[in-house]
């Protein structure tokens, strides 16, 4: 199956009902950067580094789905959300041994671009899947370095990303490979590179995902003025919420890409598709066309 990305205005609906609240755990301590969804819907926010967040909602019928790294997942009554109570869970990375010594080499792989974008990221979370030929797992068995491309027009904005295992039908796992990093990026195009030689992470024979998630949080909120004209032909100014920083996406012909929508639940990316994509108006565009998406990131393996 193929889907057409339409690029689409989101407004905020003055008629929603805003819900308040907190995220904290079993200690009564905050939970900064809880992914908050309301179920069966592709809307959702981000909690504040205290805990706090604010979602706009019509119907206050629905359920909110609370998920964050080390805590179970709760599903909860949105009239029920001024204290959400999240139950710790155990986490445990395992161990590396090195059993020589390193000799330093390393190999650069992935897909990352440097200009020309005209697609960010379209979902709340992107997952990008890193797979090694029998020699490269044996010669580079660790991860040494992330680069990854962000365009932001806020200063300092921050994006979720850390490294997951693989199931075996190749979706990204629940077990995690590293700790999560909250990376904070600078305004403008940027080239963003992250050691993580320290943390000596192991690569699993089969391969791991990246995962990069966007915060939906007050520093990253940027509002931008549009121009449009309705049925009757007058012309309409209203504000456009983004969220940044983007993360560009680089077109490729593997089906490597998966990403969250709806419910917190892994959906694997299919291609995109232009309308008219040999046209002139398209001549930018059709290097998307009958393509998969992913971040534009590399990775850095070595011994």
């Amino acid at each position: 199956m193929k889907i057409t990305i339409t690029l689409l205005l989101v407004f905020t609906n003055l008629l929603s009902a805003q819900i308040k609240g907190v995220v904290v755990d079993e200690n009564n301590k905050p939970i900064p950067y809880v992914n908050i969804w309301i179920e069966n819907e592709n809307i959702g926010t981000t909690s504040e580094e205290d805990g706090s967040f604010n979602l706009d909602i019509k119907n206050q019928d629905k359920n909110l789905i609370f998920s964050a790294i080390g805590f179970e997942t709760k599903i909860i009554k949105t009239l029920e959300t001024k204290n959400v109570i999240l139950k710790s869970t155990s986490i445990k990375l395992e161990d590396v041994v090195i059993n020589k010594k390193p000799s330093n080499e390393e190999k650069e792989m992935g897909y990352y671009e440097s200009s020309g974008f005209r697609y960010h990221m379209g979902y709340f979370v992107d997952g990008i899947l890193f797979k090694f030929s029998k020699e490269e797992f044996e010669k580079y068995p660790f991860v040494k370095e992330l680069k990854f491309k962000t365009l932001s027009k806020n200063s300092n904005a921050k994006i979720r990303l850390y490294l997951v295992e693989v199931n075996k039908d190749d979706s990204p796992s629940d077990n995690l490979l590293s700790d999560e990093l909250i990376i904070e990026v600078k305004k403008g195009s940027r080239k963003n590179i992250i050691d993580l030689s320290a943390k000596k992470i192991a690569i699993p024979e089969n391969g791991f995902y990246i995962v990069f998630e966007k915060l939906k949080i007050e520093e990253n909120k940027y509002y931008e003025d549009y121009e449009y004209k309705n049925k009757d032909g007058n012309t309409i100014k209203t504000k456009g919420l983004q969220y940044q920083p983007e993360i560009p996406l680089s077109p490729i012909n593997k089906e490597i890409g998966w990403h969250k929508r709806i419910n917190n639940k892994w959906e694997k990316t299919e291609k995109t598709t232009i309308q008219n994509p040999n046209s002139y108006e398209n001549l930018l565009m059709k290097k998307y066309h009958n393509k998969y998406l992913v971040p534009s990131v590399n990775i850095i393996i070595s011994n």
